[in-house]
C-alpha cells in the first residue's frame, strides 16, 4: 500500500510518498496559488502512478486532494466525502467566481469516480444528486479504534500537567483550531457556565498553528478569553499526539463539538467509545447517530447561551448523562468501529480490482481529465 501525502509522516504498513504543498513549492520559488498547487500535485501523482501502477486510487477528501487525483486521469478512482469539502460556502471565498469554480472542480471529480464513499447520510444524498445516481455512493463512516479509546485510562498525570483541580467539571473541545469549528462560541459561553459552575475548566486542544491564518485565529480566541475574563478557566494545549488523545477524552466530563458544517467526525465516535456525553451542533450530518436527549444533546448553531445551558444540564443531570452514554453505544457499534468499516472498504477495493464495479468509459475519463486540467490552468 502506498500513501501519497502533502504532510509527510509514517504510516504502519504503508510506503509514504511526498506530494507538494504550499511550503515546499514556495521553497522552490514556484507558484503557491490554489491552482498552482493543484497542477504540481497532479504532475507528481502521474509520476508516481507510472512507478506504482496501483489497482485502485483513493482520495480522502474531495477538496484539492480529490481534484488533483481526478486530474491524473487514473481509474478506478474512489473519493471519500467528509462534509466541509462538499458543503462549500461563500464565507470561505473572497469572490463568488472562486466558489463557482471550486464547485465545478468538485462536480467534475465526482463524475470521474468508480465509487464515492461518504461519512453521513446527507452527504450520500448530495453525492447522488450531483452524479445523477450514475456513480455508486456508499455510506462508510471512518469510525474509531475502540481498543485505544475506552474509559479505563489513567488521567492523573495529565490532570496534574494541566493543573486541573480534582473537583473541576471539565469540558473538552476536540476539533481543530479553525473558524468553522466555532471555538469562539464555546469561549463566549464560558462566563455563563462559570456563573453556574465556578469549578468548570475548558480544554482547547491543538492550538499550535501551522499557518499564519491558524496562528491569527488562535490569538483571536485568546484575546477573546482575556477580554471576557475567563482565561483562568481555559487550558490551551498546543498539540495532542494521537497516542495521548484518549487521555483527554477520559479526563473530561463532556465533549463539545459545534462546527458550522460537518460530515460524521471521528470525534463523535471517540467520545462515545470513551463513554462521554456529547453536545453537538444541530446539523443534518448527525441525524443517524445523535438523537437529542437520547444519544447526545443538539444545540442551535452559534448560540452561546443555549450551549451554556446544555453544559450545565449535563452537570446537573448525571442520570441523563449516563443514559445518553449507554444509548450512544448502539450507533457506535452500528457505524463507529474503525476495523469493521475498513473491512467493508477492502471488499470494495477487491470489487474494483476484479471489475465487479464498473469504471467510467475511457473516453469520458480522458475528456473529463482534460477539461479539468484546462479549467485549472486558465482559472
Amino acid at each position: 500500500m502506498y500513501c501519497l501525502s502533502d504532510k509527510g509522516g509514517a504510516i504502519d504498513g504503508a510506503t509514504v510518498l511526498p506530494l507538494p504543498n504550499r511550503d515546499t513549492l514556495a521553497e522552490q520559488g514556484k507558484t503557491v496559488s490554489k491552482t498552482g498547487v493543484l497542477k504540481a500535485r497532479a504532475r507528481q501523482i502521474r509520476h508516481y502512478l507510472k512507478e506504482i501502477q496501483p489497482d485502485v486510487m483513493h482520495a480522502i477528501f474531495l477538496y484539492q486532494r480529490g481534484w488533483s487525483a481526478m486530474m491524473s486521469g487514473f481509474s478506478p478512482l474512489v473519493i471519500t466525502l467528509m462534509g466541509p469539502d462538499l458543503n462549500l460556502g461563500q464565507e470561505q471565498y473572497r469572490h463568488s467566481w472562486q466558489l463557482r469554480r471550486d464547485r465545478i472542480f468538485g462536480a467534475f471529480s465526482l463524475k470521474q469516480c468508480s465509487m464515492i464513499t461518504v461519512v453521513s447520510d446527507d452527504l450520500q444524498q448530495a453525492a447522488n444528486r450531483m452524479t445523477h445516481e450514475r456513480v455508486p455512493v456508499e455510506l462508510i463512516p471512518l469510525g474509531t479504534d475502540t481498543r485505544m479509546f475506552h474509559p479505563d485510562v489513567d488521567t492523573s498525570a495529565l490532570r496534574q500537567r494541566l493543573n486541573i483541580p480534582d473537583d473541576a467539571f471539565i469540558v473538552l473541545s476536540p476539533r481543530q483550531m479553525m473558524p468553522r469549528y466555532n471555538q469562539g462560541v464555546i469561549i463566549e459561553s464560558i462566563p455563563l457556565v462559570l456563573k453556574d459552575l465556578p469549578q468548570a475548566v475548558f480544554i482547547m486542544k491543538d492550538t499550535f498553528g501551522y499557518s499564519e491564518e491558524r496562528r491569527a485565529y488562535v490569538q483571536t480566541l485568546k484575546d477573546q478569553a482575556e477580554s471576557l475574563g475567563v482565561s483562568h478557566a481555559i487550558r490551551w494545549v498546543d498539540e495532542v499526539p494521537m497516542v495521548e488523545l484518549p487521555q483527554y477524552y477520559a479526563l473530561c466530563d463532556v465533549v463539545v463539538s459545534i462546527p458550522s458544517n460537518d460530515g460524521m467526525p471521528v470525534t463523535i465516535f471517540e467520545a462515545m467509545s470513551t463513554q462521554k456525553p456529547l453536545i453537538v451542533g444541530d446539523l443534518p450530518s448527525y441525524n443517524e447517530v445523535i438523537i437529542h436527549g437520547q444519544t447526545g444533546l443538539r444545540v442551535p448553531l452559534r448560540n452561546s447561551q443555549v450551549l451554556a445551558r446544555a453544559i450545565s444540564k449535563i452537570h446537573h443531570n448525571p442520570s441523563l448523562a449516563r443514559r445518553m452514554v449507554e444509548e450512544a453505544q448502539v450507533p457506535l457499534h452500528q457505524y463507529g468501529i474503525f476495523s469493521e468499516q475498513m473491512m467493508r472498504v477492502e471488499r470494495y477495493y477487491q470489487g474494483l480490482k476484479n471489475g465487479d464495479i464498473s469504471k467510467p468509459p475511457l473516453g469520458k475519463r480522458l475528456l473529463n481529465s482534460l477539461l479539468m486540467n484546462l479549467l485549472v490552468t486558465f482559472s
